[in-house]
């Protein structure tokens, strides 16, 4: 059988490169979760600016709009985000 990945040692080497590694993930987890929230922030604002607030359906029309195309994508994306979707 053909190896498909790279050959290599997987392991980490010592502590620090552990430590790093987890430092890094709290650093994408919290850009994350900032993200997750000025996106929440934005949907709100939006669906409210166009009536259709507190997550309701948007109505005849206003999905062919770019904002409310806009809505749509913020909604399916904070899904995902949330484990929703």
């Amino acid at each position: 059988m053909n190896t498909t990945h790279t050959p290599a040692e997987w392991a980490a080497r010592n502590a620090e490169m552990l430590k790093d590694a987890w430092a890094e993930g709290d650093h994408l987890r919290t850009i994350n979760a900032d993200l997750v929230a000025a996106l929440d922030d934005l949907e709100m604002l939006a669906s409210n600016a166009l009536g259709i607030g507190d997550g309701r359906p948007l109505t005849f029309g206003l999905s062919d709009r770019p904002l409310g195309k806009s809505i749509i994508a913020a909604r399916a994306a904070l899904a995902r985000a949330r484990g929703t979707a």
